[in-house]
């Protein structure tokens, strides 16, 4: 029970090869809800070294194939995610890089390195006229009804949850429809389409 205003203080304890959504899917709930009451959400462990999710990392940590960037209410700030920017501007010129993917407000970071000039791109729709509007933007052709969008190795879904159906787009075109189908089932997730895009129209996108 909290005291007041004092805020409650939550953690999530990391050890290797955690469960990924066991974490995220409550972290995510719990971040919602502070923006209403007052609670400091952290995730703790033994030391600073990078930890595995769900298996023991592979052929070390620092070599990416695949990198995948969130969004959130940090990618307003341009100045805190100036660092972030430069690392994907240095990163898409990597030819190890296999793919590149965005959730949500995401899309607006690896925007401002310039290096989505003339491709085929979404984001959140709550948020899409103000993503349109960040540095390099303007040369993107963004795409309002979409729960996701593929462009080569770059893919780019909607807001918050379409992360996770974007996701299992990529898991299907990288594995085949039946490895998808295992993971959906097991995550218990209904399943969505690219073209199951409500909210372009609610929010007068279209």
């Amino acid at each position: 029970m909290t005291n007041g205003t004092a805020p409650l203080r939550i953690a999530f304890v990391l050890f290797p090869a955690f469960a990924a959504l066991d974490v995220f899917g409550p972290l995510g709930a719990l971040n919602m809800a502070s923006f209403e009451h007052p609670m400091t959400l952290a995730l703790i462990s033994t030391d600073l070294e990078p930890i595995s999710i769900d298996r023991k990392i592979i052929d070390g940590f620092y070599r990416v194939d695949v990198i995948i960037v969130p969004g959130g209410h940090g990618t307003f700030d341009m100045e805190l995610t100036q660092p972030h920017v430069d690392y994907l501007h240095a990163q898409m010129e990597n030819p190890d890089l296999s793919y590149i993917m965005t959730v949500c407000t995401g899309a607006s970071l690896l925007a401002r390195t310039g290096a989505m000039a003339g491709r085929n791109a979404t984001t959140n729709k709550a948020a899409f006229e103000w993503v349109q509007s960040v540095e390099n933007a303007t040369d993107i052709n963004w795409i309002a009804k979409a729960r996701w969008v593929v462009d080569g190795n770059l893919w780019t879904s909607s807001g918050v949850s379409a992360g996770t159906d974007m996701t299992l787009g990529w898991l299907e075109h990288l594995f085949g429809k039946n490895e998808s189908e295992r993971v959906r089932i097991y995550l218990e997730w209904n399943k969505l389409e690219q073209d199951d895009d409500p909210f372009a129209e609610l929010l007068g996108l279209v």
